[in-house]
């Protein structure tokens, strides 16, 4: 890159060599040519860095002097024409990686709306603080003669940490824990049940009618337990058993 303005040395006569005074009438002509248009980009807090995670960094640059207004973005004024160069310089917690060419003609777009961009990819590679500076320069033609360079526009952006995880085995913490939010569940669950099933029985046995107890069972045999037997059932009917009942005689006995 090289500066060249209309100041040079003279020649032995006093003048300048005729090749070079071209050259220079040449230079001033195009930067007489050069209009006021706008620069238009990424605000780097709207970034949202992120340790690990690339974020993309966008600029535009219109020929004409008022950029559209867009959130997240901030304008600039630069002086353009011909062959444009967009560089974002980046230093600290990040790097910046150009995905559009670096030059590309921009021009007078008052009738078409157009804007030539640029983009970057912004690697943050820990966490910290990353400085930007943006700079737009005009060069004559094809070639590496500035015409205008607009001083840097620097800014920094803060770089969060990557949030923590397990690493290789993250997925086996994940796995267990939710094994154990489970088993824990259904620990709750069946201390419920439990709970219920206590107070299901204890209502069912409040509410149930008494058991009234029988006469004990009878066993064995001979005239004795008969009499015995007997004498249970006459108690249970309401009657006592004095021996044979009437009308047990026999026709032939007297009264």
């Amino acid at each position: 890159m090289r500066w060249v303005d209309s100041l040079s040395s003279p020649d032995a006569d006093g003048g300048l060599p005729r090749a070079e005074t071209k050259f220079v009438e040449k230079l001033d002509r195009a930067r007489a040519e050069l209009f006021t248009g706008s620069l238009l980009y990424t605000k780097p807090a709207s970034l949202e860095l992120t340790e690990g995670e690339p974020a993309f960094f966008r600029a535009e640059v219109f020929g004409q002097w008022q950029a559209p207004q867009q959130d997240g973005r901030a304008s600039a004024k630069v002086e353009v024409g011909g062959q444009v160069a967009v560089k974002l310089h980046c230093s600290g917690a990040a790097s910046c990686t150009l995905i559009s060419s670096e030059r590309q003609p921009v021009t007078d777009d008052r009738d078409f709306k157009e804007a030539t961009a640029w983009l970057w990819e912004v690697t943050p590679k820990k966490a910290g603080q990353v400085n930007l500076a943006l700079t737009v320069t005009s060069y004559y033609e094809g070639t590496e003669t500035v015409l205008y360079e607009k001083p840097p526009i620097v800014a920094q952006a803060k770089v969060a940490e990557a949030p923590k995880d397990g690493g290789a085995f993250g997925w086996l913490v994940d796995s267990y824990g939710w094994v154990k939010r489970t088993f824990e569940e259904l620990a709750l669950f069946a201390g419920a049940l439990t709970v219920i099933l206590g107070l299901w029985l204890a209502w069912k046995t409040r509410n149930s009618p008494p058991v009234v107890a029988g006469p004990p069972p009878i066993t064995g045999g001979g005239p004795a337990q008969e009499a015995r037997s007997e004498q249970v059932r006459s108690r249970a009917t309401g009657t006592t058993a004095t021996g044979r009942t009437t009308g047990s005689n026999s026709p032939g006995d007297a009264p």
